[in-house]
């Protein structure tokens, strides 16, 4: 129940100092009722197997478990002590509660009556106000006026006060009822059960766990949005993997101590195939583009050789042309300077051919490194790809859906033959369908099922499916 309004100020009070909704408490008697029937009802199975009752429970194995389960059983009723304090804790507390919100209404009404009749007690005429010193004494009706006036303004006080202190009567009321409540509860809890060493190191890990789980699933989401704004980081999708790992871990080791879902963890593990799948798709193109630049290198170094040796032949026609006894002196300046510029050309060929040579780069395709494999020539690479976005403003949705490698193949095997004559192989289409869809599955694992789906467990957001749960408990009962 939401706070009631009224000019709660008229009590000393900001706003309702009460603020309950009893029919939810009511239902938290019904729950607490429930838990321990349920639980009295499972330890008077365990207390059958105890004493031998084969209707439950026959076999080899019942017969290794008949102590442990009489042992389990006294806890269980002890335990059930416990629900069967809360529930008769709440059963008291509701009608103070009522009681309480009752009182607290009516002083209220009766606050906002008192300050009514003070107002009109205020409007009442007072011939002594304003009279002259030298005016002839008050009539009886005029005296009589001014004492109905201050009766009508103490009486309004007084009920002011009487409303005030049934608001303060009713909250001390409720807040001992409250107190007595606590102890009964905190009294139950001292039935001598106590968790073990190891059950204290179960709840640390498990919470531990459910952190970690929380934290890295968010940044997974993080690095997807990032992924998104700059498209093919290799250092993101290496985070991204890490964080995948991560999660399908924790999600494990909670699922194999009955704290969380086999549910999440199969989605855990698709992210991290998902990954996997990538991954492999990476390779199997730089295996291609390796391929298709060993290969392409003799064709590349003849067609370069080549072009050296012309370029050589040129130089050398400007050369004997400048030393020419025919020439001119601005023809010799004019050969001297086409030497110079065929001497830059031959360099930059010259170049190329080291280039490719040692660093396997044929006419601006190279190897690019793989996000496997972090280091300083993934992050230089990584940084041309911010300058791309930021400063060329170059977004480019082939890095987006990862089929950036696949189509580059497709320009290096048009190119190699073109200009060298070298038929290479390039990637097939199915790969770029594979590629582009990795990464859709990917974010409607990450975004849609991770936080539209499943309820993040932050506050109110336990559930937004009805059948999430129910789904979730039948795959973990089904393990």
């Amino acid at each position: 129940m939401p706070a009631r309004g009224g000019n709660w100020a008229l009590l000393g009070e900001g706003s309702d100092p009460i603020v309950a909704d009893v029919p939810v408490v009511q239902e938290l008697v019904t729950y607490y009722r429930s838990i321990a029937d349920e639980i009295r009802s499972e330890a008077d199975v365990l207390r059958k197997i105890g004493e031998g009752d084969e209707s439950q429970f026959k076999g080899a194995s019942a017969d290794a478990v008949r102590k442990k389960s009489g042992e389990v059983a006294s806890s269980l009723l002890k335990m059930s002590g416990r629900y069967d304090a809360i529930r008769d804790a709440l059963t008291g507390y509701v009608p103070e509660l009522e009681t309480a919100l009752d009182e607290s209404a009516t002083a209220l009404r009766e606050a906002e009556d008192a300050s009514a009749a003070g107002a009109r007690a205020t409007g009442m005429p007072d011939p002594s106000q304003g009279r002259a010193s030298d005016a002839p004494p008050m009539t009886a009706d005029e005296q009589g006026a001014v004492d109905a006036k201050h009766r009508a303004a103490e009486d309004a006080r007084s009920g002011a006060d009487a409303a005030t202190a049934r608001l303060r009567r009713a909250v001390d009321t409720l807040n001992g009822a409250g107190r007595a409540a606590a102890s009964t509860i905190r009294a139950a809890w001292d039935d001598g059960l106590h968790d073990t060493l190891g059950d204290k190191i179960k709840a640390f890990f498990s919470k531990l766990l459910k952190i970690l789980v929380k934290i890295f699933t968010y940044i997974g989401i993080a690095l997807a949005v990032l992924a998104i704004i700059i498209p093919g980081v290799g250092m993101f999708t290496f985070m991204a993997a890490v964080a995948a790992s991560v999660v399908l871990v924790a999600n494990i080791a909670l699922a194999g101590m009955g704290e969380g879902s086999w549910l999440d963890v199969i989605t855990a593990a698709v992210g991290l195939v998902l990954v996997g799948v990538g991954g492999a798709l990476t390779k199997a193109v730089s295996t291609l583009k390796t391929a298709g630049l060993t290969k392409s290198m003799a064709g590349f170094e003849k067609n370069s050789l080549a072009k050296i040796q012309q370029l050589q032949n040129k130089r050398s026609f400007q050369i004997e042309k400048a030393l020419s006894a025919r020439t001119t002196p601005n023809g010799v300046q004019s050969a001297l300077a086409q030497v110079r510029t065929i001497g830059k050309d031959i360099e930059k060929v010259q170049d190329g051919l080291a280039a490719a040579r040692t660093k396997g780069t044929i006419g601006g395709f190279r190897e690019k490194p793989n996000w496997w494999h972090p280091g300083k020539a993934l992050w230089n690479d990584d940084k041309g790809k911010f300058r791309d976005v930021f400063v060329k403003g170059d977004w480019r949705a082939e890095r987006l859906f990862s089929v950036d490698r696949q189509n580059e193949m497709l320009a290096m095997q048009k190119e190699m033959w073109t200009k060298y004559g070298v038929q290479i192989a390039a990637s097939p289409t199915w790969h770029s369908w594979a590629a582009g869809g990795r990464v859709v599955a990917s974010w409607g694992n990450t975004i849609v099922y991770g936080q539209g789906l499943k309820p993040t467990g932050f506050g109110t957001d336990q559930q937004r499916l009805p059948g999430y749960n129910e789904a979730a408990k039948t795959l973990t009962h089904g393990f």
